[in-house]
């Protein structure tokens, strides 16, 4: 009976050990999880710029700058996009990663 026992002590201890291993040794990318400093990096103004291609359609449109991602969203709720032109908005690091930029996706003018 104590062999049984110290076995089952024994066989749940080093699976304990064995799933603490695995859960230590996830890197950010395993969890799904990214760091801060890395999500800042991926992001990129969206092309192609009109100013840069000639003006062909479709294109981003540059129309100003924010300090935050929170202040650009906040003037795409306030401020109605003319849907003539334009069909979407996009918000995105703008001046590398130091402000974030408005752009507008241009398909018609």
């Amino acid at each position: 009976m104590r062999l049984r026992l110290r076995r089952t002590i024994a066989v749940l201890a080093a699976t304990g050990a064995i799933g603490a291993l695995g859960v230590g040794g996830a890197t950010a990318a395993q969890t799904g999880r990214a760091l801060p400093a890395q999500a800042a990096t991926t992001r990129q103004s969206p092309t192609p710029d009109c100013a840069d291609n000639g003006g062909r359609n479709p294109c981003y449109e540059y129309q100003t700058w924010f300090w935050t991602f929170a202040n650009c969203n906040e003037y795409v709720a306030n401020h109605p996009l003319d849907t003539s032109r334009y069909d979407r908005q996009v918000c995105a690091v703008f001046t590398d990663g130091a402000t974030v930029g408005l752009w507008y996706h241009r398909v018609n003018g």
